[in-house]
């Protein structure tokens, strides 16, 4: 198959992308695993809840930042299956560990801390991944395949880990069967090193060596990068935000909640989740198809339509239960949010040379992971001094409202503008 002139892109490449979505689903897996479960957790540390929840849950963010940062710099030099490797051991150690360290708080953070360094540069590495490996006119579908696979692992992970529980009764014996997706992950990464090398990959073997950082450095001096950065940064608190919110808001009983319970809150969840999964997966054909390669346009509206989550605070809207109005409003929401990182990672693989992608996804998929630990904490903050959702929610409308306006301002850079990729 024939690529950008003369590239031949192999079919292996598919191989490459089923190595990518389970590696994904694996870290979503191991990532979420403790959340339903975080009840039993708290009672085998015999520590306080809140304390569990931060700590087995909100540091793993961090880490994945980190991680997400030192991936992107090292892909460019490495390559994706030396990343891969390691990331794979990482998030098998994070999860086996843990029946081993037994009932010791700090320990189980280390552990957690480590599979968030492993999460990190499977997250933010897809650009270099779809540059490397894929045709121009599949990027995007590759980016959103990654963006599916996020939703596809937290949806996995909230399922199997209470079924697992519930047969094994013990958190880390439950634990240490979520490495099996880790498990598998490592077993397709080192496949990859049986195949061929990426067809990109080998052009830029022989160009000058020191191409890659004189790119960098003129990629640093434009806007562009800096804007990818913040979409990447609004995307996520939009993401963690209304994934945080919703379902305590569905569940919880009035004045501060609805009252649903957590069943219906789950369910609706649940739908949230499969429609954000088909945003994000169809990013690409939408990019192509309907915005005609206009990128700009495609995030402005991701940002705006994402605003409509706003309306699930009036009465007219939740006051009759679970309805039609209300599951529109949530699938809207959630098409359009699914879009947003999958479409400014696609941006990045056609518009920088493939040999900074990994350094360009990785610092705007890095630091932007930033959003969500803040999206977290202003909507916590919020709903703890006023005791309701309402300004929880209104702080992710304004959020998306601000996204809509610094959208505007997104251009290719300049100096790459003869690569013709957007």
């Amino acid at each position: 198959m024939k690529g950008n002139g003369t590239i031949s892109y192999p079919k292996f490449r598919w191989l490459v992308m089923v190595t990518m979505i389970i590696g994904v689903v694996a870290q979503g897996v191991i990532m979420i695993a403790p959340a339903p479960l975080i009840g039993e957790v708290a009672r085998y540390l015999n520590r306080e809840l809140g304390l569990v929840t931060f700590t087995v849950m909100g540091l793993w963010t961090v880490t994945v930042c980190i991680g997400g940062i030192i991936g992107g710099a090292v892909v460019d030099r490495l390559g994706i299956v030396k990343v891969y490797l390691v990331c794979g051991v990482l998030l098998i150690l994070s999860t086996v560990l843990i029946p081993v360290v037994g009932p010791n708080l700090p320990l189980i953070i280390v552990l957690r801390l480590v599979g968030g360094l492993g999460t990190g540069p499977i997250l933010t590495t897809i650009s270099r991944l779809a540059a490397e490996w894929f045709p121009l006119k599949e990027r995007g579908l590759i980016t959103g395949v990654q963006g599916m696979s996020v939703a596809l692992g937290v949806f996995v992970g909230f399922g199997v880990a209470p079924a697992v529980f519930e047969v094994t009764r013990s958190w880390p014996l439950t634990m240490a069967w979520m490495a099996l997706p880790a498990i598998v992950f490592l077993c397709f990464t080192i496949a990859m090193i049986l195949g061929p090398k990426a067809p990109e990959l080998i052009n830029e073997e022989k160009e000058d060596p020191l191409a890659g950082e004189r790119d960098f450095k003129l990629a640093l001096k434009e806007p562009s990068i800096y804007l990818c950065v913040v979409y990447v940064f609004l995307f996520n608190w939009l993401i963690q935000g209304i994934n945080d919110l919703t379902p305590g808001y569905f569940a919880v009983s009035p004045p501060i909640g609805i009252g649903w319970g957590p069943v219906t809150a789950g369910k609706l969840m649940m739908i949230f989740q499969l429609v954000f999964m088909i945003g994000s997966l169809i990013s690409g054909w939408l990019h192509d198809q309907v915005y005609r390669g206009n990128t700009r346009l495609q995030v402005m509206v991701a940002f705006v339509l994402t605003g409509v989550y706003f309306f699930v605070k009036f009465s007219g809207v939740i006051g009759r239960g679970p309805n039609p109005l209300l599951l529109t409003i949530m699938m809207v929401t959630a098409f359009f949010m699914g879009q947003g990182i999958a479409t400014i990672m696609a941006f990045i693989a056609r518009n920088y040379p493939e040999h900074i992608t990994g350094k360009v996804g990785g610092m705007s998929m890095g630091l932007g992971l930033i959003g969500g630990v803040i999206g977290i904490g202003c909507g916590s903050l919020a709903l703890t001094r006023t005791q309701t959702y309402e300004v929880s929610i209104l702080i992710v409308t304004v959020v998306a409202i601000i996204g809509f306006f610094v959208a505007m301002a997104l251009k290719r850079p300049k100096a790459f503008a003869h690569l013709h990729k957007d």
